[in-house]
C-alpha cells in the first residue's frame, strides 16, 4: 500500500509540472475578440473579461488554457457546452488570445480614490 501511495504522489507531481510547462497555442486576438462576442460570452463575463459578479467569473487575467479549454467543454454550473463543432480548439485558442491580450486591472491599492 505504501508503495502505491508513494508512485501516486510521483505521478501526480509530473502530471502537475507538465500541466504547469503546457504553452497555450497560438491564438489570433482580434478573431478571438469577435468569437468572445459572437458566442455572447461577454454577457456573463463582460466585454473585457472583468466579471459581472453575477453570472460569470471575472477572466482577466484568464486562467491556464487547460482550465479554460475544459471549461468550455464540459462546464461546471448553468454554463452551456461549447462542444468542439461548435467552437474548434482554434477558435478557444483565439479567444485565450484575446483574453490575454487585455490590460490587466490595475491593483485597488494604487487607486487613490479608494484609500
Amino acid at each position: 500500500m505504501r508503495k502505491f501511495t508513494i508512485l501516486a504522489g510521483l505521478l501526480l507531481a509530473v502530471s502537475l509540472a507538465q500541466a504547469q510547462e503546457y504553452a497555450p497555442p497560438k491564438g489570433d486576438a482580434h478573431n478571438g475578440a469577435a468569437l468572445f462576442q459572437k458566442f455572447g460570452c461577454y454577457s456573463c463575463h463582460g466585454s473585457w473579461g472583468q466579471g459581472t459578479g453575477r453570472d460569470g467569473p471575472r477572466l482577466n487575467p484568464p486562467p491556464a488554457f487547460p482550465v479554460v479549454l475544459q471549461q468550455l467543454r464540459t462546464p461546471r454550473r448553468e454554463m452551456p457546452p461549447y462542444v468542439a463543432s461548435i467552437i474548434p480548439d482554434q477558435g478557444v485558442a483565439d479567444i485565450y488570445a484575446y483574453l490575454s491580450s487585455l490590460p490587466k486591472a490595475p491593483d485597488p491599492k494604487s487607486i487613490k480614490e479608494l484609500q
